[in-house]
């Protein structure tokens, strides 16, 4: 009793009351409009994050699906990245061009990958790691490859009219959505100097 009495004498005039009850479902109306906001962010959307212990900021593309199955895959995305130390953004030097990929069978240790920008082949060093089923009740494996990619590429593939990645003899075109998560990355880190 005293709480809410509290609460009513302290309430400015000019502001309408609201029913506890009310409070507690415009409180729970808040907080799904919040969620629904976040899960609802597209493909190509950037995230910023920053490490305290590490001093370091992080500019991600959210995953963005290049393919469907197609031949031993069931699923390939790219997300790049970059980082740089601080809050103070500056242009990178490379490119952390990560590769999701959804296996049906088991990966090839000697994965020979190769990316394709208007028309010339592009190799990079990757770093890969597997992923234990990515997809509940199956049996298939996931690999995760980032590519260090140098800047000065990553532009090249940003202004590209036709860009590819080809694993082995398995060749993936990059369609309208992932290119223009591309370009609106490349923008982003442009314009955040």
């Amino acid at each position: 009793k005293g709480r809410k009495k509290f609460f009513r004498d302290h309430q400015p005039d000019h502001l309408p009351r609201m029913k506890t009850s009310n409070q507690y479902g415009f409180a729970i109306l808040v907080l799904f409009l919040v969620s629904v906001q976040i899960l609802a962010q597209n493909s190509g959307t950037i995230i910023t994050g920053y490490d305290h212990g590490k001093n370091i900021t992080t500019l991600k593309v959210v995953p963005v699906k290049i393919s469907g199955d197609k031949d031993k895959y069931h699923s390939l995305h790219i997300s790049p990245a970059f980082s740089y130390p601080g809050h103070q953004p500056a242009l990178p030097e490379t490119i952390d061009f990560e590769l999701l990929t959804v296996v049906k069978e088991k990966l090839r240790v000697d994965l020979y990958v190769v990316f394709v920008v208007d028309g010339e082949t592009i190799f990079l060093s990757s770093n890969r790691w597997g992923i234990k089923r990515p997809v509940p009740g199956r049996r298939w494996m996931g690999e995760r490859l980032v590519f260090r990619m140098p800047y000065q590429t990553f532009l090249k593939m940003a202004a590209a009219k036709t860009v590819a990645v080809k694993l082995d003899a398995v060749q993936f075109e990059f369609g309208e959505e992932p290119m223009q998560a591309i370009r609106d990355f490349a923008e982003h880190i442009s314009r955040s100097r």
